[in-house]
């Protein structure tokens, strides 16, 4: 019985190896494939200053001398990421680590590519740098292709973190005012909280208020004969 169960041991023991040594290989083929797909991208932007410089060997301004705006050059991908990139460097916030705090970070993010007119192709590759390292390492799951698409991205990081309406409600009724939180601040947070849940809701006025809030009322009271709207996930009295 005993070299029977330190056999087993021994068994499980080189499955967890196998499994730890196949995650291992897949994370170092991931990794070597995004470190290629970035040799690449800096050899294409390298390649394009050369020609901009060539093509206008008098212009002392050159590359750097056009806005991200300007059409002239542009229109290689690579060197329109380098130089948004640059420009948006100082400007972006980093990713929070309450995931809570997620939505307003995108909106950030949204409204600043608006205001600096960023060009839609290049608006997941500049956010990568800005995500934290565990977001970065879940990012590495999706293909370069789905990576570098900013609607990809966003949908991607919302749906890993698990924040859904239901989680959006929960966090909303949940809080506490921290040690060296104001209650402005404290209320401030609140009211976020409030907005993203609605938002996941698709609350745009009064009348679809009223039915959220007395939707979530019934939840609790009436279990049987209801059902999930799923437009919007609420629950409405089965006819």
């Amino acid at each position: 019985m005993c070299l029977c169960a330190y056999c087993e041991r021994e068994q499980r023991e080189a499955e967890r190896e196998q499994r730890a040594m196949e995650f291992e290989e897949r994370k170092a083929e991931r990794d070597a494939r995004l470190k290629a797909e970035q040799v690449k991208l800096d050899h294409e932007i390298r390649l394009e200053e050369l020609k901009a410089r060539q093509a206008k060997p008098g212009d002392g301004d050159g590359v750097d001398g056009q806005t991200p705006s300007d059409t002239s050059g542009a229109g290689n991908l690579a060197l329109q990421t380098k130089r948004f990139g640059e420009m948006m460097r100082h400007v972006l916030p980093k990713m929070p680590l309450e995931s809570a705090e997620l939505p307003q970070f995108f909106e950030t993010v949204e409204k600043l590519y608006a205001m600096y007119e960023v060009s839609a192709e290049v608006q997941g590759k500049i956010l990568i740098p800005l995500l934290t390292a565990q977001a970065k390492s879940l990012v590495n799951q999706m293909s370069i292709d789905d990576m570098s698409k900013y609607d990809e991205l966003k949908e991607f990081l919302l749906t890993e973190y698990k924040l859904t309406p239901r989680e959006y409600k929960i966090r909303f009724e949940t809080p506490v005012k921290n040690a060296g939180e104001t209650y402005t601040l404290f209320a401030a947070r609140l009211r976020n909280l409030l907005s993203y849940y609605l938002k996941s809701r698709l609350v745009d006025d009064y009348d679809t208020l009223v039915e959220l809030l007395i939707s979530d009322r019934l939840k609790g009271s009436f279990p049987q004969g209801l059902h999930s709207d799923p437009r919007r996930g609420w629950l409405v009295c089965c006819q």
